[in-house]
């Protein structure tokens, strides 16, 4: 089964998503994300902070998009691809995490740090 990344139609290598990255992400991409997840674009579009406007995504809202898609990717393979359940996880608030959604955390790095640790620690069975 092809990865997240590959299903949103990502560049593979780090290189050719740090420039895509840079140029500016496609805001369609939300679009593809938010049926991966059974839920509507506005939403995932929300959790970036991109403006209904946009056509690309800024540098920033490209990196927490990425962030976002391979957390998402991670978290389907943890969860079987139960898509209700995976929105859950990330819109409900967290112990480990504070008490805050976890996808509140993806606009930063050490926020989708800490999000993957969590997620990754329950994936094993490891104390959070």
């Amino acid at each position: 089964m092809k990865s997240l990344i590959e299903r949103l139609g990502l560049p593979l290598s780090h290189k050719s998503l740090h420039q895509a990255t840079i140029t500016g992400l496609p805001v369609e991409l939300t679009s593809r994300l938010a049926e991966e997840l059974g839920i509507d674009a506005c939403v995932v579009a929300g959790w970036i902070g991109i403006a209904p406007e946009a056509s690309l995504m800024t540098s920033a809202e490209g990196d927490a998009f990425c962030r976002l898609a391979n957390l998402v990717d991670v978290l389907m393979s943890v969860l079987e691809s139960d898509q209700a359940a995976a929105t859950r996880w990330l819109t409900s608030p967290n112990i480990a995490l504070g008490n805050v959604q976890p996808v509140s955390l993806l606009s930063t790095e050490v926020g989708g740090r800490a999000v993957r640790q969590v997620m990754l620690a329950i994936e094993y069975g490891l104390p959070v």
